[in-house]
């Protein structure tokens, strides 16, 4: 019975989609957004490390640095639209890290993302760093934080990351099985890698937000929240976008604006769901923010 409701549901989530008027726009998007970032994709070849970032001693209206992650197959031309929102909100600290995800797994690529960020507040003498990932570079940050325990991370933004795994994993891809690091096996729910996430979920200093969208069809929206109670992550709707076109959102890029600002106490941007520094909790913002999400409209 059960494997018949797993069956069945895919298609009963299609035909309910299929009644909205807004699914189809969305699709669209998502169909020009593929055609967006195949366009893109050169403007993000390389990676010159923090040579990129230039004199260290460069002002900036916020003094802590965003390290941004890119997903699968990507690369750092991904964030060209939400780096625009970030650099006229004042965080003119950011740097993109590139990667191959078929020459190494996610503990490894974890590694080089905890490297990169405490480079990167060496680099600018800062206490902090937030981090954004978007697919699998959100599950690269999340475990960079989580199970290798990097610390000076404000928080964790994770867009569209498989963090319940992903179905599609389990077959991989021609490409994928001629390397035997190659990351996104380990994007499988039952791996060894989400086992881990799930298993190692605890209190931490770090705040945890993860997007999701109701129209992906690569990370379904109950596998881009993070469930585990432990985090109290805040999940939030980005509605009717794909797994792609959520990143030339404006409304994401406003709200990641606003999640990064509250925490940065910036006047006129409100307060992050809980201090950051915070080690325990009062009971009720804790269950509010373990039971409700955030609609992002």
């Amino acid at each position: 019975m059960q494997a018949v409701k797993r069956a069945v549901a895919p298609v009963a989530a299609v035909l309910h989609a299929a009644r909205r008027p807004a699914t189809y726009s969305g699709h669209f998007k998502e169909a020009a957004s593929t055609m967006v970032t195949a366009g893109m994709w050169p403007l993000g070849f390389g990676d010159r490390g923090l040579l990129e970032l230039g004199d260290p001693a460069r002002s900036s209206p916020i003094d802590t640095p965003v390290l941004l992650v890119h997903g699968y197959g990507a690369n750092k031309s991904n964030w060209l639209f939400i780096r625009r929102y970030l650099n006229h909100a004042g965080f003119g600290r950011v740097h993109a890290l590139n990667y191959n995800p078929l020459t190494a797994d996610i503990p490894e690529l974890a590694e080089r993302c905890a490297t990169r960020a405490d480079e990167l507040r060496d680099h600018f003498g800062a206490e902090q760093v937030h981090i954004i990932g978007h697919s699998l570079g959100g599950i690269i940050a999340r475990y960079a934080v989580q199970v290798l325990g990097l610390r000076g991370v404000g928080v964790c933004i994770t867009v569209a990351s498989p963090h319940a795994g992903v179905r599609l994993a389990r077959y991989g891809s021609p490409i994928a099985r001629l390397s035997p690091l190659a990351s996104g096996m380990q994007l499988r729910p039952d791996s060894a890698v989400m086992s881990l996430l799930h298993s190692s979920a605890r209190e931490l200093p770090t705040r945890f937000v993860a997007y999701y969208s109701n129209l992906d069809l690569i990370v379904p929206a109950r596998n881009a929240m993070i469930a585990e109670p432990e985090l109290d992550a805040t999940n939030i709707l980005v509605k009717d976008h794909g797994h792609l076109s959520i990143m030339l959102s404006r409304r994401l890029a406003e709200s990641v604006v606003d999640q990064l600002a509250a925490a940065e106490g910036i006047a006129g941007y409100g307060a992050p769901v809980r201090a950051l520094a915070t080690a325990i909790r009062p009971a009720v913002a804790a269950d509010a923010g373990r039971r409700s999400s955030a609609a992002c409209r």
